[in-house]
């Protein structure tokens, strides 16, 4: 887009931000509908809402349209993203919610990693535009089918359930405990995408773009043997421990790469930061479900997922600005610290809930 349109990466910069600002408002409503609708008919929507946005980016000539494309976007990002898949496992699983999660979530990043290399082929062997409707139409025939997996999705028209389910939620506002969980999203996603999205940044200068990239390979395969590792060990241990353990884990792999500088110390720093990745992203699901249990989990996991995206929008902004001014070894102490933050708060924090 910007090489067709002749736009700047600022501007890019922009759209972007706004794809995750319209996500952010959009997640708390999409909690709400999977809580009322179901999983299956959410999703639904996601599926077509997707398609919709990857054909309408290849008709973009103006700012607006994109701004438009990247709103339909974001609003079915939340339908078939974290909240979704978390939403819709929650009331399934009783036990082993953990491991069900892990499994699905590494779905969703297989998908990301083939999906992405291949959206790029297309571009330069058919073009970006009709690459884009390829894409859409891929995703109404693939993903419809595999939705119908998913239990039924009749509207509820239990007046006890859809009360006990509000009073669940309004009580979970007044508990602590949810905006502790909150809190912890916003910090630890902070320091997460912060770093994710600085990642061959931070490493280029130290060992060359090539061995940077390998680093953020690393970091993926990290992310890979996390999720599983936290899917099949969480229900042995106090949840708020593996929590903390999880952001300290992240912070130490920030510490690492602040204090070595070295070919081999930057690549441990990328895979011990990578096995806290999958992690990081699973438990906002597993502490609500933990305190609240899965009735009106998600309106609660939508609001939550705010927080979420604002860590998403600073992590980025801390590491962009404060590298510009001090260096990267600075904006690394500052991601370090939102990890800290995250641990002490769910450490001290965090309980199950009376709601």
């Amino acid at each position: 887009l910007e090489e067709k349109h002749g736009w700047s990466s600022s501007f890019m910069s922009l759209a972007q931000s706004w794809f995750w600002f319209v996500g952010a408002i959009s997640a708390f409503a999409v909690g709400a509908m999977i809580d009322r609708y179901g999983a299956r008919t959410v999703a639904y929507y996601g599926v077509c809402a997707t398609a919709v946005g990857l054909a309408s980016i290849s008709l973009v000539y103006e700012p607006w349209q994109l701004f438009l494309a990247f709103f339909i976007l974001a609003t079915a990002y939340p339908t078939i993203g974290n909240l979704g898949i978390s939403a819709a496992l929650a009331p399934i699983f009783e036990v082993r919610y953990a491991a069900a999660l892990s499994f699905a979530l590494t779905g969703a990043s297989v998908g990301g990693a083939i999906v992405t290399p291949a959206y790029i082929f297309l571009t330069k062997d058919l073009g970006f535009e009709l690459a884009s409707w390829v894409l859409a139409i891929a995703t109404l025939l693939v993903l419809s089918p595999i939705l119908l997996w998913l239990p039924s999705s009749t509207p509820s028209k239990d007046l006890n359930r859809d009360v006990e389910e509000q009073e669940v939620f309004k009580n979970s506002l007044c508990s602590p405990v949810f905006w502790v969980i909150f809190l912890t999203g916003l910090f630890s996603f902070t320091g997460q995408v912060g770093f994710l999205f600085q990642e061959i940044s931070i490493f280029q200068p130290r060992m060359g773009l090539e061995n940077a990239g390998y680093a953020v390979s690393l970091t993926v395969v990290g992310a890979a043997f996390g999720r599983f590792i936290l899917g099949w060990t969480a229900e042995l241990f106090q949840l708020r421990l593996v929590a903390a353990a999880v952001y300290l884990l992240q912070a130490a792999g920030l510490f690492i790469a602040i204090l070595f500088e070295g070919v081999l110390t930057s690549y441990i720093a990328a895979f011990i930061i990578g096995l806290a990745v999958g992690p990081v992203v699973m438990l906002p699901a597993m502490l609500i479900r933990g305190a609240f249990g899965p009735k009106g989990f998600g309106k609660m996991f939508g609001l939550a997922s705010i927080g979420m995206f604002a860590g998403m929008m600073i992590g980025p902004s801390i590491t962009g600005i404060t590298a510009a001014s001090l260096g990267f070894e600075m904006a690394l102490l500052c991601l370090l610290a939102s990890d800290v933050v995250a641990a002490i708060l769910i450490f001290l924090g965090f309980k199950k809930s009376d709601c």
